[in-house]
């Protein structure tokens, strides 16, 4: 099997750190090989990624790339351009020529047909319909309408180009694939497309995600960046997490082990100073004038070369003890929870220009009861939420809340406090060590308490909000994508959070894990029009 990249004790650490981010990182990335990368937000996939590309360079060690193509999806990377989407996806300039000539002349009335025709066979000589073929299907399947393939890149939303960009870089058809978050702003549907996409492809891929249930159906090994170090697992992520209890499982019990050798040890020691110490008054009261026979001596010296021994022993186990990583939870406040009804929708309807999002939509949320929302893009999810919480009116139709709920609510992107702001400002005095105590079990720790949230990376942002939520103690959860830019190890705390939470949780959400295993009952939006664009010529 041929090998595409090497990376040989690769170290790296930025200007202002103290220590290195990570060091002694060794692995090869062969022909179609398909790798997971993971670690907590800050441990460095992202500059990793970045190194095998070849954007930075080690500070120690070597990086070998055996005359191979890489691409590189970044975590925030989208499509722009002022071209239509076709246009973007088709990338060859001559095609992307003759496909703008033809657009022209049929909205000119061809007035050549001549020459239309010559540039139309020209076009398909050049294999201009079927990659046109190719892209519709492609974008289709990832969520795109017929009516979007023909707007401008820039007038797109912010996920729409997103997908845009993946789509883009799939279709070049490179050795590597560097993939950074692949499925944030992919729906259901586009996660499932490109799953099998990536399977099918001949292409390797290293893929960094917090999607579980995407790893666990894509990936066949395991990178783990922990404590600066990386370390290797065979198989997907379901595989890997029952490898890391099984190792703490073990490390648990050596520790144990070590931890009970070393008691015996100074409970010997306590010993012998308890029998010196009845020795010694023994002696005094025998009217020893401090002559010290021939054979104590000996007994002396034994004691001391045994002491000396148990010490170093005892030395040898402290330093044989393995590490562990404390096992934190996070968990929501005990609230009120009434019986009965939360939230009743009656007769809901909103449009947007011509496209309707609902059409007398019903449905009711009981207390303490665990629902998901559920759609394709563009089906209107978070523009529900934001009525249910009163941001948006609807055209028509009720939302009743019960008097006693509290709700709290997490958007899907973007940050919901002043950037300039620092973090302990978010929250109460008499609240700060508890807000530290919960930062700290999402690994945001030193003085990121102190820093302004423009500072601190997506990921350590969006903790950030979760913990002030948990501290506003509500009664009713509205989070959008709440898993987004979190880290494996966040996301599996938060899964266990919420199973616990005794309110009630209304959920968007395309991790698959975590809806099937939290959620009681999916709440469908149907689609209520359909676009009737003519086909894509």
């Amino acid at each position: 099997m041929r090998i595409l990249v090497n990376l040989n004790s690769v170290a790296f650490i930025y200007p202002e750190m103290k220590d290195y981010l990570f060091k002694g990182v060794s692995f090869t990335v062969y022909e179609g090989e398909k790798i997971g990368l993971l670690g907590v937000n800050g441990s460095g996939k992202t500059t990793l990624l970045e190194l095998v590309k070849g954007d930075k360079e080690p500070e120690e060690g070597n990086i070998q790339r055996f005359n191979c193509s890489i691409m590189y999806l970044k975590q925030e990377e989208t499509a722009s351009g002022a071209i239509s989407v076709v246009e973007y996806m088709l990338e060859d300039e001559e095609i992307v020529r003759m496909f703008r000539k033809l657009k022209s002349m049929e909205r000119d009335g061809i007035k050549n047909p001549l020459h239309y025709a010559d540039l139309l066979k020209s076009f398909e000589e050049k294999g201009g319909f079927e990659k046109l073929k190719q892209i519709r299907n492609t974008l289709l399947n990832f969520g795109f309408s017929e009516n979007t393939l023909q707007r401008e890149v820039d007038s797109l939303s912010g996920g729409e180009r997103r997908i845009l960009k993946i789509a883009s870089l799939l279709s070049q058809h490179a050795d590597l694939y560097l993939l950074d978050e692949p499925t944030n702003f992919l729906d259901r549907e586009g996660i499932e497309f490109l799953k099998n996409t990536i399977k099918r492809s001949k292409s390797a891929f290293i893929i960094v995600s917090h999607d579980r249930w995407f790893l666990d159906k894509t990936v066949s090994r395991i990178l783990e960046i922990e404590r600066g170090r990386l370390r290797e697992y065979s198989g997907n992520y379901s595989v890997f997490i029952a490898t890391k209890e099984r190792e703490f499982k073990e490390k648990l019990r050596k520790k144990e082990k070590i931890e009970k050798e070393i008691e015996r040890l100074k409970k010997m020691e306590r010993n012998y100073k308890t029998w010196a110490g009845r020795k010694e008054k023994e002696k005094i009261g025998a009217g020893d004038k401090g002559f010290i026979s021939h054979k104590a001596s000996k007994l002396a010296k034994r004691a001391i070369l045994a002491k000396t021994r148990r010490e170093k022993r005892i030395q040898e186990l402290e330093r044989e003890k393995p590490w562990i990583e404390k096992i934190y939870s996070i968990r929501f406040e005990d609230v009120e929870v009434p019986s009965g009804v939360c939230l009743a929708v009656t007769g809901l309807v909103k449009s947007f220009e011509e496209k309707t999002l609902f059409s007398s939509f019903s449905f009711s949320v009981n207390w303490g009861e665990k629902v998901s929302i559920d759609g394709p893009n563009g089906s209107g999810k978070t523009t529900l939420l934001r009525i249910l919480l009163g941001d948006i009116e609807a055209d028509e139709g009720e939302v009743v809340w019960h008097k006693l709920s509290k709700p709290r609510y997490l958007p899907q992107s973007g940050i919901l406090f002043n950037e300039e702001m620092k973090v302990y400002q978010l929250f109460d005095k008499e609240l700060w060590e508890k807000a530290r105590t919960l930062l700290g079990c999402l690994k945001v720790r030193g003085d990121s308490f102190f820093k302004k949230l423009r500072e601190l990376s997506e990921g350590q942002k969006r903790k950030v909000e979760l913990v002030k939520i948990i501290l506003d103690e509500p009664n009713v959860l509205i989070l959008d994508e709440p898993t987004t830019h979190l880290d494996y190890y966040t996301v599996e705390l938060l899964e266990k959070a919420l199973l616990e939470f005794k309110g009630t949780l209304i959920l968007v959400s395309h991790d698959r894990y975590l809806v099937e295993r939290v959620c009681e009952r999916r709440i469908p939006i149907l689609e209520v029009s359909q676009d009737t664009q003519p086909e894509l010529r």
